[in-house]
């Protein structure tokens, strides 16, 4: 059934390679007619076009400055689109080959990833992860001794989010271009804190763990597992425009096709600058962040995770054993790398979110109904307002009703 949606997913770039060796990509004025670009010259073939389109502009006008959008109905073509601007600066048109930093979609890399090295032995679900770390790093992780490695995958180890310390996203916005490290993030925020409760005994999300599950992937996995990203993953599935840690030192993405990002700082529905600040937070990052992508990549990946292509069906059923966010609350679970969304009258979602303060990506497959639904704004949510608003609720409210 989605054998051919893979296909279309790994097309080889030869469709366009006349045309990329003759764009002209400088940090001011770029073009980019990639592989990823072929599909939206292919898109306006489909019968959807004119109302898929229509809804990306709508909300351009209502205040978002870029969007692209990738929807793959059961039955139908593959669609892929974008409109408004890639940077606001220069009015250059957004394409759905730019690429974005993913937030905390990144954790579908991290998740795969990981799920990978318990297929190759390099990890086990049920160790907790003292066996894994230096006795040094034991004595400073709340739990160490009693949290798994299913419990960081599953946002159950009870250890601190560094997130939920306003601290960090202040300094950042004092000093966008401070270091910013996983050893740093961990050292400030994490180490010698009290856990938030016993390991396993509920639910409560911490982009800490994917951090710590990071540097046990690098003890595992000798040549780190940033090699083993691009082994496992990136390498295998022909990611062309996703970028993580060792193919990039973020100071090169706008020649491979970064789009600006925005965000609304005051809550008043001013957009501004926040692409150096994105591209900090990104790079610091590591499980819980750091990938840089598109639409068509971050769909091969979850598609792939779907149908259980990359990983095997054994670990996609684990991956899918969600844990309920807390009690009565019933819209969202979380299992081993993967997000379960309750979506109303369309159905369960499962798949991941992310968002900095200039970025923001959704990538979702719907069970019931066969879709997956993956698109980027290159505007952030994270400090409320208007345009978080939009993000958050009008424009996915309208995309469902438009899609189903």
């Amino acid at each position: 059934m989605k054998d051919e949606r893979m296909k279309n997913c790994l097309l080889p770039a030869a469709c366009c390679l006349l045309l990329f060796l003759l764009a002209s990509c400088t940090r001011e004025t770029i073009t980019f007619p990639t592989t990823d670009c072929y599909w939206s010259d292919f898109s306006v073939n489909h019968p959807d076009n004119e109302k898929y389109q229509n809804l990306l502009e709508e909300f351009v006008s209502r205040g978002l400055p870029g969007i692209s959008l990738l929807i793959d109905r059961e039955g139908d073509e593959l669609w892929v689109g974008s409109a408004g601007v890639s940077r606001i600066e220069n009015q250059q048109p957004m394409e759905p080959c730019n690429i974005m930093p993913v937030g905390g979609a990144g954790k579908l890399f991290c998740g795969t990833a990981a799920m990978l090295m318990i297929e190759d032995g390099l990890l086990a679900l049920d160790t907790t992860i003292d066996n894994y770390l230096t006795d040094d790093l034991v004595s400073l992780i709340p739990n160490a001794g009693s949290a798994t490695v299913a419990h960081l995958l599953s946002h159950t180890s009870g250890i601190p989010d560094f997130a939920d310390n306003n601290i960090v996203m202040l300094d950042l916005l004092n000093n966008k271009n401070m270091e910013f490290s996983r050893e740093r993030i961990l050292e400030d925020f994490v180490f010698g804190e009290n856990p938030g409760f016993r390991a396993g005994e509920k639910y409560s999300y911490s982009s800490s763990n994917y951090e710590i599950l990071t540097i046990i992937m690098d003890k595992v996995y000798p040549k780190g597992h940033i090699s083993y990203y691009d082994f496992r993953i990136i390498s295998r599935l022909g990611l062309r425009k996703t970028f993580y840690k060792s193919d990039t030192t973020y100071l090169n993405l706008y020649e491979r096709g970064m789009a600006n990002g925005y965000f609304d700082r005051h809550g008043d529905g001013i957009l501004e600058n926040a692409t150096d600040l994105s591209i900090t937070i990104a790079s610091g990052q590591t499980g819980s962040d750091g990938v840089v992508s598109n639409v068509v990549d971050i769909h091969t990946l979850l598609i792939s995770i779907m149908e259980a292509e990359i990983i095997s069906s054994e670990s996609l059923h684990l991956m899918k054993e969600y844990i309920k966010e807390k009690e009565g609350f019933q819209t969202y679970k979380y299992g081993l790398g993967l997000a379960y969304r309750d979506s109303g009258q369309y159905g369960v979602s499962i798949g991941y979110a992310g968002s900095s303060p200039g970025y923001t990506t959704g990538a979702w497959y719907f069970s019931d109904r066969d879709t997956y639904i993956v698109y980027q704004i290159n505007a952030g949510n994270i400090f409320g307002g208007p345009v978080q608003e939009l993000i958050d609720d009008e424009f996915r409210q309208e995309l469902l009703k438009v899609v189903f």
